[in-house]
């Protein structure tokens, strides 16, 4: 049997003890669409994300995904997405959302796929971008290890903080300098992109980072 637990100040709910097969219709019903999810070897976590949260992450996977166009880079925004792969017994598998996720190297992989099966052999995102509202997505990390994620951004957005992590051959996420889907990006680099939407719409934010782009970017050139 299921038991159910809260967690007020981070707006979540847990629920251990649930199989792999209950998550995932659970996470088919349509009425859930609205609700993020994360399955880890029989626990759920429910959660519902609060506009902080979906604005930071909007504005990261716009600064992700503009840089690419600007730059010519193949990529494929895969969004919030639900990535899960089960495992071996009722209560084996994992599953979450990204707040936000693209494929860089994997690009040509999922072009003109409507459904991303990892259990299938599709390849999981080569981006995953976790914004920390009132919560931590260090405790997740795991969950993102087994999809075979293999970099992840966690952005906490109270704090403007941001890290670039990358799964090592171990199976463990470690801090790295440089993205490595955008090896022109550093966290620093980031934050100052962020920065300048600060009090500014989302257009007249378009329009700055379209600008700085150009001042600290160069497109790379075609090959003839």
């Amino acid at each position: 049997m299921a038991t159910v637990s809260s967690r007020a100040r981070t707006g979540t709910t847990v629920l251990r003890g649930v199989p792999y097969d209950a998550y995932v219709a659970m996470r088919r019903t349509p009425g859930n669409a609205h609700l993020r999810m994360t399955y880890h070897d029989g626990t759920l976590e429910i959660m519902s994300p609060e506009f902080r949260h979906e604005r930071a992450s909007s504005r990261l996977g716009q600064l992700v995904l503009t840089l690419a166009v600007e730059l010519g880079l193949d990529c494929e925004s895969s969004r919030c997405t639900t990535f899960r792969r089960g495992g071996a017994g009722v209560f084996r598998g994992k599953g979450k959302e990204p707040d936000e996720s693209f494929y860089f190297a994997n690009e040509s992989r999922v072009r003109g796929k409507h459904v991303i099966d990892l259990d299938a052999g599709d390849p999981p995102p080569d981006l995953w971008i976790e914004v920390d509202n009132r919560a931590s997505s260090r405790g997740k990390l795991p969950v993102y290890a087994a999809l075979g994620v293999p970099e992840v951004w966690r952005h906490r957005a109270r704090k403007k903080h941001l890290v670039f992590l990358g799964l090592d051959p171990q199976g463990v996420y470690e801090p790295i300098e440089r993205s490595r889907c955008l090896p022109m990006l550093t966290p620093a680099l980031v934050l100052e992109g962020l920065a300048l939407g600060e009090g500014l719409s989302a257009m007249e934010w378009q329009t700055m980072f379209h600008a700085w782009i150009g001042d600290n970017f160069h497109r790379p050139k075609e090959r003839g």
